[in-house]
């Protein structure tokens, strides 16, 4: 069972128990979405699948007569990726997820100096050593992370917390089966110490000192690591060019491989889904512009931000399509998106969307997308306490994309 509000793998009997603020913010947010739903029903004609036919023909009307086109939004599922992708080929237009780029600045880092990834199952099974960069955000939005790396009844794993991380922290991995230890680091600087650690040798075990004997063992495991896993939440990254970080931490991984077995778990979020994607099908993870069915790739140039930045007058001729398939936490309109639909033509494809409303994936349909590591699909379906037959209106993202496509 894979969450759809934080993508972590999690048990399904747990799923509805474990306390995460992000995943509580998310189901507020979808009992409102849904209840705007039910409030409109009563205006919907109960005998046509698609009551928005009007809005539907207006809509391919200004995808027909556009110039620039945008899509961007939440996507997390595999189908609404495709979808979008097979739209933008259509309309030569520029796509882009439009999260905060956490995905790409691991994409990027791999981009230039590649990689050894890992999956979670892999890293739980085989790792004797797990690094944890960060800090507390990472159980934040992700409290199931130590429960769902540690091998179930093993306890030869050692966990390093390295970065700014609480006791209670430390705690919470303890309690998971870890052998952790904390040891406070400025995010910086953290490559560059695991990088002196593992170049650092043996002869610390020859100390006598007692004061040094706790620090002595945890070299140790360092030193005469079989398997590392350093793992970090891209999304929770305060550093100052994230990127540039992350192929640092890659390098050193790299070097590690030189001697012994090292792999790195890239921790990211719901738009990983849409980078796998992309890259299946074009061959870019992203921020491409298509001309003629043939992408385009440019990192910074098709930056959703870049698109939007350009639109600086009212113009008919731009158009941006904007999905949203999670239940978020605020709204496009007063997140990134706020006055867009005063310059240009907006097309919403979200939950609460008078046009075009869409289920949320994993929660209201079942959908497709890549857990936390993004390396396994899984098949997402609502559980339990979250099952709901959405309002007759409400279809999944990929349907409103293929209507579109027409």
């Amino acid at each position: 069972m894979i969450c759809p509000h934080c993508s972590l793998l999690c048990d399904e009997v747990e799923l509805d128990t474990i306390a995460c603020g992000l995943r509580e913010k998310a189901l507020v947010q979808l009992t409102r979405f849904r209840s705007n739903r039910q409030a409109n029903q009563a205006t919907l004609e109960a005998d046509v699948p698609n009551p928005n036919r009007v809005e539907l023909i207006n809509a391919l009307e200004l995808l027909r007569n556009a110039k620039r086109v945008l899509i961007t939004g939440r996507i997390a599922t595999v189908q609404s990726a495709r979808a979008a992708i097979r739209l933008a080929a259509k309309t030569n237009a520029t796509i882009d997820c439009a999260e905060a780029g956490h995905a790409f600045r691991n994409i990027q880092a791999i981009q230039r100096v590649g990689g050894f990834t890992t999956s979670i199952a892999e890293a739980r099974d085989h790792a004797d050593l797990l690094i944890v960069v960060g800090d507390d955000s990472m159980l934040n939005v992700c409290p199931r992370m130590p429960t769902a790396l540690c091998r179930p009844g093993n306890a030869n794993q050692t966990a390093l917390l390295l970065g700014q991380f609480s006791p209670i922290a430390v705690e919470a991995w303890k309690e998971a089966g870890f052998d952790a230890w904390s040891v406070a680091c400025n995010l910086e600087d953290a490559p560059k110490a695991l990088m002196q650690w593992f170049r650092f040798g043996a002869n610390h075990s020859e100390r006598e000192n007692p004061t040094q004997r706790a620090s002595s063992n945890l070299l140790d495991a360092l030193t005469n690591s079989k398997y590392t896993t350093v793992t970090w939440a891209a999304s929770t990254l305060s550093v100052s060019y994230p990127d540039l970080w992350v192929e640092r931490l890659l390098q050193c991984i790299a070097t590690r491989n030189e001697t012994h077995r090292a792999t790195a778990l890239l921790w990211s979020s719901l738009d990983g889904t849409f980078q796998q994607v992309s890259t299946w099908l074009t061959g870019f993870p992203g921020r491409i512009r298509f001309q003629n069915n043939l992408p385009h790739y440019d990192p910074l140039e098709h930056k959703y931000e870049n698109w939007v930045s350009k639109t600086s007058q009212a113009s008919s001729d731009s158009v941006v399509i904007i999905i949203d398939e999670t239940a978020s936490r605020s709204s496009f309109e007063e997140d990134r998106f706020q006055g867009l639909d005063r310059q240009c033509q907006t097309v919403f494809l979200t939950p609460d969307s008078a046009a075009f409303p869409t289920c949320v994936a994993g929660a209201e349909s079942e959908a497709d997308m890549f857990r936390a590591d993004q390396l396994v699909l899984a098949r997402v379906a609502p559980t339990q306490n979250e099952k709901t037959i959405a309002a007759r209106n409400a279809m999944p993202a990929h349907y409103w994309l293929g209507e579109l496509s027409r």
